[in-house]
């Protein structure tokens, strides 16, 4: 009986250490994939908005990032510059897109540092 115990135990060692070693490199893949997430809130283009997951993302990008805060959920106030700035983005992640969610309000500011749309102050 106790031999049978101590042979178990290497190979749950060396399962241990395979399982290990997977998250491992797993980890390593996706901090080498830069991910991103990009909010677009609500506008004439997406009228229920979107959440984009990323990869690849610019060094001087940071993870959440957002849609100009000026674009706004009224459809008069939505300017040419924000749908400009939409297709930009889009072209920008093109073949990069992993997923498409729906609009996440929280994930949208923390990608504009707090600032609701549509209460976009001009310095």
């Amino acid at each position: 009986m106790t031999q049978k115990n101590n042979n178990q135990s290497p190979q749950k060692k060396k399962k241990i250490i395979y399982v290990v070693l997977f998250f491992l490199v797993l980890l390593a893949a996706i901090f080498l994939s830069r991910p991103g997430v990009y909010t677009i809130q609500p506008i004439n283009a997406i009228p229920d908005g979107m959440t984009v997951l990323y990869i690849l993302r610019e060094a001087e990008v940071p993870f959440y990032t957002s849609l100009h805060p000026e674009c706004a959920y009224s459809a008069t106030n939505v300017s040419l510059m924000c749908t400009a700035m939409l297709r930009t983005a889009f072209e920008n992640f093109s073949g990069r897109i992993i997923l498409r969610l729906p609009y996440n309000h929280a994930a949208y500011l923390k990608g504009s540092d707090g600032v609701e749309p549509g209460y976009y102050e001009e310095d």
